[in-house]
């Protein structure tokens, strides 16, 4: 019988060797090894049921990487190979993970704060709140939409939208938008508005590409790739660790549009928008865009304010080791963009990390 369900808060407080703050897929993956460990766990989250971050995100949305790809462990995609699931594919495979492993998921619940208390942590949501000796921070790496603050000096009557708030084509009024932000979430949004009819500016850096979605990333089966990912493209690696200070700044490469079909299919690529002129957006070599609207695929910040630890560089980002929290015994984190790799923000990556977290988990209890 699944765990995944409401449960009545029974004390003040309750007592766990481990919580982990997030019941997104770098969650389930810690959770299915903190099982196999017999560890005493529990696993918070703030959404009503798993796979809700998947569902809400905009309804074309497809995965990066192919199904092969996609699997948490110990439990494959249940698509053919070298197909790009959907949204609510993923969010339907999260569901159903979490009730095949049992995983002791408590939904609604949204924590406000952690803090160091002796030999473990306090961790307070709300009317309830949890003690534990380890505490595992698998909020992932989209947090807190980022959007440039000249924003605010664009004129009135220019419809503005974050990526994240996107749903379809029907949302953005106007027959032309610039999408700022030529990262993953960028391209696929920008080729969709044009496929629409809409005349469309990309602005942004060139971000790179891994050609999953080519015939070298389809050679043999994709496994040359994503053995790359996983291998070739971390932080132990000078091309990995050069990439991993790239991602944090600009986004990820990208995984499936390319940059000769974003053209093709009539998306005018531009440099990156440096601010506003007269109301409208200005880009670097000083166009000014007749935009009616504006995107903003730019991003999110670290939103770790709710932890009150002296444990975060300059831009709020965590001071870790694959996942390992500096100074904080017992704190760790999963699912950070390129914690350890290209891979280790992905639905097929992140169990690598998960398992390295267990282990350190595991240690912390003997």
């Amino acid at each position: 019988m699944s765990t995944e369900q409401d449960h009545g808060y029974a004390s003040k407080e309750e007592s766990f060797q481990t919580v982990v703050i997030g019941g997104g897929q770098a969650g389930l993956a810690i959770g299915y090894f903190l099982s196999r460990l017999g560890e005493n766990f529990i696993i918070l989250d703030k959404n009503s049921h798993t796979g809700d971050t998947w569902r809400c995100r905009w309804e074309s949305l497809r995965l990066f990487t192919p199904s092969q790809f996609d699997s948490l462990p110990r439990m494959p995609f249940p698509t053919s190979k070298n197909n790009f699931p959907s949204k609510d594919d993923a969010a339907d495979y999260l569901k159903e993970y979490a009730q095949k492993f049992n995983l002791p998921i408590r939904h609604n619940v949204n924590v406000e704060s952690l803090k160091r208390t002796g030999s473990g942590y306090l961790i307070s949501a709300g009317p309830v709140s949890f003690s534990a000796r380890n505490v595992i921070v698998a909020t992932g790496p989209f947090q807190l939409p980022y959007i440039p603050s000249f924003t605010s000096q664009l004129d009135p009557g220019i419809f503005q939208l974050h990526s994240s708030a996107y749903l379809n084509p029907k949302q953005i009024s106007g027959n032309s938008v610039l999408v700022v932000g030529a990262g993953n979430s960028g391209a696929e949004i920008a080729l969709e508005l044009s496929r629409s009819g809409k005349k469309v500016w990309l602005s942004g850096r060139d971000v790179g590409r891994v050609p999953a979605n080519s015939p070298l990333g389809k050679l043999f089966d994709g496994r040359l790739i994503w053995w790359f990912m996983t291998h070739i493209l971390t932080v132990d690696t000078p091309i990995g660790r050069k990439m991993q200070a790239g991602a944090v700044h600009h986004g990820t490469p990208l995984g499936r549009a390319r940059r000769d079909e974003i053209t093709d299919s009539g998306v005018i690529l531009t440099p990156r928008m440096s601010g506003v002129q007269s109301g409208k957006p200005q880009l670097e070599d000083g166009r000014i865009l007749p935009s009616e609207g504006v995107i903003w695929a730019t991003g999110f910040q670290p939103d770790y304010r709710w932890i009150n630890l002296p444990i975060f560089d300059e831009r709020g980002y965590p001071l870790h080791s694959r996942g390992v929290a500096k100074g904080a015994p017992g704190l760790f984190f999963i699912g950070l963009l390129f914690q350890t790799g290209l891979s280790s923000s992905l639905l097929g990556g992140v169990g690598k990390d998960a398992k390295y977290i267990a282990a350190q988990v595991s240690r912390n209890r003997n």
